[in-house]
């Protein structure tokens, strides 16, 4: 089984990344941890209250729920699992044991940055993945025509 990481901004657009790796790795079965970076909070308060119920993932769009689904069902014989996590935290050593944690082979992502912030405590976390010894597969996606990062459902299923 082949574990690998994808990082998302809650966007259809990250989720684009996944007809790649399905097409060049969905020989053997498939984890996927997508992943959204956040800044570690600041406040104790804010660090005690951290749970499963916190707000960041209010982030996670229903679009981006609803994508998914249809991703884990397009490719039922290939994804194994396909689960969203937090990174909280911006150093290489929290990054690190992250990849470790999640059992990560391999890091997929856009060949070209058009990351979006979802949220005040978001990053992009491509300095991190960068400086990771992890193997990269940088996928080419189609330039936007739109101006703005929207999400549009049919972008889908552009490859």
């Amino acid at each position: 089984m082949k574990h690998v990481l994808i990082p998302t901004d809650f966007s259809i657009r990250s989720l684009r990344v996944l007809h790649s790796v399905v097409e060049k790795f969905g020989h053997e079965p498939l984890t996927i941890v997508m992943m959204h970076a956040l800044r570690m909070p600041t406040s104790i308060t804010d660090l005690m209250m951290l749970s499963r119920r916190s707000a960041h993932y209010d982030l996670i769009t229903e679009d981006y729920k609803d994508a998914c689904e249809i991703i884990r069902n397009k490719y039922a014989s290939s994804i194994h699992l396909l689960k969203t996590e937090f990174l909280f935290g911006n150093t290489s050593s929290v990054f690190r044991n992250f990849l470790q944690y999640q059992n990560i082979d391999v890091i997929a992502c856009a060949a070209t940055e058009e990351f979006r912030l979802a949220g005040k405590d978001s990053y992009n976390p491509a300095t991190l993945i960068s400086k990771s010894k992890y193997p990269v597969y940088k996928v080419p996606l189609k330039q936007r025509k739109e101006k703005f990062l929207v999400s549009a459902m049919s972008e889908l299923f552009e490859v």
